[in-house]
């Protein structure tokens, strides 16, 4: 095509499609430096885009977060495109009014949400590779996180890169002037404060500052300070606050190795290194004592593997497992638990006729069957005789599945007719309830 042809097609498309419009007069804008008319009509864009009449409910709000994301991704491809500095105040504007958006709508789904922090995360972007009055955005940085209900969230790190020294100065002026105004405010509503004081003391590599931060709390972040000293190759220290949290009991496995709990496994390993075999074991035992469970008593006996210390490991968590089977309802499920795990079925089934199996029963039904076919059959039985006590045509097919299990059981047990009798008896007793007769019809029950 020659060029007048094609510019002619150029100019009839963007007069079809405003966001193509937008993009060529960005273009041109960028060329030229004179971005201000496009500027704010890229605003208006944004204002008339979010304008929405009436309650947005659960069901608008999907419609409500579509027509931002395709708002987001015109935005987006401006970011990209090399003219950041053009869209840049349309993205503000998007996140201010997504922000405000949010409090007075439906967002069950989280899907508003989600195209409000994808606007903040594109105003930080195009922030850095803008050209902002570095001042003015450390200023609204502060303000507009002061004034968070919670989303979205905006750090530290990513507008600093737009930083300038005095800009700096002024976000760390204007976080000590929050910081004193809340004082005495509860965690609560000094979240976004404490949040910013942390990241200033990472950026500034004030150790010491964040690790004051991180423990002068009700829930100090041991997971945090630790990994702040060993990254720091503080190894002296960082074992210091892995003591403090074993004895603050700040170990566990379950969500272990996050910003606030310490893995119970990673500590062992770190207290092995150090010799210290004692205090490794402790930890996990200590775990499991916390958390009985299978998958802490075998965390527990590979340790112990490697340290010469899996009879002696092994009898002590039997032992309290059985202490637990004898002062608890349905503890008797751990002890099963943990003979299954060691691949006794026999000392398992006697564990459960002792104390019961509680919760344990179904592990026990399947993998105990070899053992005892006709005992792990009954096992089904309490649950049918609930499931059965009201009509439900929904569980039927369940049901029948399990009395399938339960008939290849006893089959298995040599007492297939004693399982017809009991199924006769069933049929007998609920013969009233089509739904369940076809459900066992369609098993050949």
């Amino acid at each position: 095509m020659g060029v007048d042809e094609l510019r002619d097609l150029v100019i009839t498309a963007a007069q079809r499609d405003d966001g193509l419009r937008r993009m060529l007069e960005l273009r041109a804008a960028s060329t030229s430096g004179d971005g201000e008319q496009v500027k704010a009509e890229l605003e208006s864009y944004v204002r008339n885009a979010l304008t929405f009449r009436g309650f947005v409910d659960y069901r608008r709000s999907f419609e409500v977060a579509e027509v931002a994301a395709e708002m987001l991704d015109e935005l987006e491809d401006h970011v990209n495109s090399g003219t950041a500095e053009v869209a840049r105040p349309a993205l503000l504007l998007a996140v201010t009014e997504l922000r405000k958006m949010l409090e007075h709508v439906d967002d069950s789904s989280g899907y508003i949400g989600d195209q409000c922090q994808r606007a903040a995360d594109l105003y930080a972007q195009a922030c850095r590779l803008g050209d902002p009055d570095p001042v003015k955005l450390a200023t609204w940085l502060v303000k507009f996180r002061a004034d968070s209900p919670g989303w979205p969230t905006l750090v530290l790190a990513d507008f600093v890169d737009a930083f300038d020294d005095k800009a700096l100065k002024t976000y760390h002026r204007a976080v000590d002037t929050l910081d004193r105004k809340l004082a005495d405010r509860d965690h609560f509503h000094r979240f976004e404060v404490d949040a910013m004081l942390l990241e200033l003391a990472d950026h500034d590599g004030d150790l010491d500052r964040a690790v004051q931060l991180l423990s002068e709390t009700d829930h100090p972040q041991y997971g945090a300070i630790v990994a702040r000293m060993r990254a720091a190759g503080r190894t002296e220290d960082a074992v210091a606050w892995i003591d403090r949290a074993v004895a603050a009991g700040g170990i566990s496995s379950h969500g272990g190795g996050n910003e606030y709990w310490l893995s119970p496994d990673d500590v062992a390993k770190t207290y092995l290194e150090l010799d210290r075999i004692d205090d490794a074991v402790g930890v996990l035992r200590a775990d499991f004592v916390r958390q009985p469970s299978a998958q802490n008593y075998r965390v527990l006996l590979d340790f112990a593997a490697g340290v010469d210390r899996v009879d002696t490991e092994h009898a002590w968590a039997l032992g309290h497992a059985e202490e637990l089977a004898t002062d608890r309802f349905a503890a008797g499920a751990v002890l099963v638990q943990l003979h299954l795990s060691d691949g006794n079925s026999e000392a398992a089934w006697e564990a459960a006729d002792r104390y019961g199996p509680g919760w344990a029963w179904k592990e026990l039904a399947v993998r105990g069957a070899d053992a005892r076919p006709v005992a792990a059959a009954d096992l089904y039985r309490p649950g049918l005789e609930n499931d059965l006590r009201y009509p439900n045509s929904k569980i039927y097919p369940d049901v029948a599945e399990r009395l399938a299990t339960m008939a290849e059981l006893y089959e298995r047990g040599g007492r297939s007719d004693d399982f017809a009798s009991f199924l006769a008896q069933l049929r007998e007793d609920y013969r009233k309830r089509p739904a369940l007769m076809k459900a066992l019809d369609a098993k050949q029950l």
